[in-house]
């Protein structure tokens, strides 16, 4: 048996001194050896954990990058209708299957985050949530107003082939109309898939002409009026659903142990489909790839487009970086008091869901796992405040409509006046929380303010051809 380099060091002391300065330098050549050893055992142990903590985010992050050179490459080929139906495929599927999911998660989130809380918190975090979504509403619509006054990127944009669009049979007051009536919706049930919304009939009377034209009278129809109705719009009504779920939420809580069935079976409800969606997650990248690729396939004058309207986009995204980077931090530092770069990183995955999908409430799954499992958020709270802000919050949208509304007043050779801007400003932030649910909402919105402004709306169309993009 030999001897360990311990018991060694005692032995040599008494027989062999002038051999203990060598087998001290080897014990301790041997403990340096081993602490390296540990200490890059460690550190691969620890670049394992972040590759495997941040393997979705790059995986997300190349099927963005692939979706791009796919339809570029696609686009060169003068792709038929067929071909951008199967490049988006993929991308479909993944939407549906997260958006079956997304709703009963709302409606199962808010119940049990409002019936965990007591009547007075419900009532702090519905008013602290309010009052931050009107700011992030109302602030964008400034910075858009200073960066078109700043860079007039309606000016020199020259002759430019815009698409024709047809006025919306709907007025401003409209929108304000329908909001209140879907805060509060007659069916529940129908509230799951359809919106009230206002909707004009024409009436139409026809009169016997009195010129007689080759001996025989001609009947002309004339169209006398149109009258205003209610009828329904597809797409949920999340709004009337949010209000409705914290009734019942507050309910559960106020009766207590009658309710607790209730309760557990909407919890358990959540936990179910945010198991579902961790596993429907991974297929993100997929999907991020084949909606990037077809909108990009079938794009046509791609390149034209961003060169005549660059100015305008450039004006939009410049106002988006500054949001992101520099007002909203500073929002959350004055609110946390802690770094707000932080989960602005940790919350790369949302936004690339975001980025493809064009839907805040498909990021809602992954936006809540951040906020609870990373950044420890009480779940009461994530649970009301995220699906709260889901249905109202529209910073981005509201930049993006006060910038294109300025735009088009330089495009058709009208000054910004104060006047003009300040009405923007107003209009923009008062019906951002009531955008109609229709399809290029956003788009629908300018046009309607401009109608408001005596602006013509009919260069509008031209918007249509990057509005996929901004």
């Amino acid at each position: 048996m030999s001897a360990k380099p311990s018991s060694v060091v005692p032995l040599l002391e008494r027989r062999h001194p002038q051999e203990l300065n060598i087998v001290k330098m080897d014990t301790n050549v041997t403990l340096e050896m081993e602490t390296i050893a540990s200490v890059q055992n460690e550190h691969k142990l620890l670049c394992l954990q972040v590759f495997k903590n941040n393997l979705l985010v790059s995986l997300t992050v190349f099927g963005v990058i692939l979706g791009f050179v796919v339809g570029f490459g696609v686009r060169t080929t003068h792709p038929s209708q067929d071909v951008l139906i199967w490049t988006g495929l993929c991308g479909e599927v993944y939407m549906r299957m997260v958006k079956m999911m997304v709703l009963p998660l709302i409606i199962s989130s808010v119940i049990t985050g409002t019936a965990s809380l007591d009547p007075k918190s419900n009532g702090r975090i519905s008013v602290t949530s309010l009052s931050i979504i009107l700011v992030c509403n109302t602030v964008p619509c400034l910075l858009g107003a200073i960066l078109a006054v700043i860079i007039n990127p309606g000016v020199g944009v020259g002759e430019f082939d815009a698409k024709e669009t047809e006025r919306p049979q709907i007025d401003t007051q409209d929108i304000f109309t329908d909001l209140i009536r879907n805060l509060l919706p007659d069916n529940i049930v129908t509230a799951c898939f359809q919106k009230t919304v206002t909707v004009y009939e024409q009436d139409i009377k026809k009169r016997d002409a009195v010129e007689a034209i080759n001996g025989t009278n001609s009947t002309a129809a004339v169209v006398q009026s149109s009258t205003k109705g209610i009828g329904t719009a597809n797409g949920a009504n999340l709004l009337g659903l949010i209000i409705m779920c914290t009734l019942f939420g507050i309910a559960i809580g106020a009766l207590g142990e009658v309710a607790k069935p209730m309760f557990q079976f909407f919890r358990a409800t959540g936990e179910v489909i945010l198991r579902v969606l961790r596993w429907l997650v991974w297929f993100t990248p997929l999907g991020v790839a084949s909606l990037i690729a077809k909108v990009i396939a079938g794009t046509s004058d791609l390149e034209e487009t961003f060169r005549k309207l660059g100015i305008y986009i450039m004006t939009i995204v410049v106002g988006l970086v500054i949001m992101v980077f520099i007002i909203i931090p500073v929002i959350y530092f004055i609110a946390i008091r802690t770094n707000p770069f932080r989960i602005l990183l940790s919350s790369t995955r949302s936004v690339m869901i975001t980025l493809a999908t064009t839907s805040t409430a498909i990021a809602m799954p992954e936006t809540l796992r951040i906020l609870e499992n990373e950044h420890g958020v009480d779940r009461r709270v994530s649970r009301f405040a995220v699906p709260l802000s889901v249905a109202l919050m529209r910073g981005g949208s509201t930049l993006y409509i006060t910038v294109s509304c300025l735009f088009i007043i330089q495009l058709v050779g009208q000054s910004l006046t104060a006047g003009n801007v300040l009405l923007v400003i107003v209009l923009t932030a008062m019906s951002s929380v009531a955008i109609p649910s229709v399809p290029s909402a956003s788009l629908v919105t300018v046009i309607i303010l401009l109608t408001s402004l005596n602006v013509p709306a009919d260069t509008v169309g031209l918007l249509l051809a990057v509005e996929w993009f901004l």
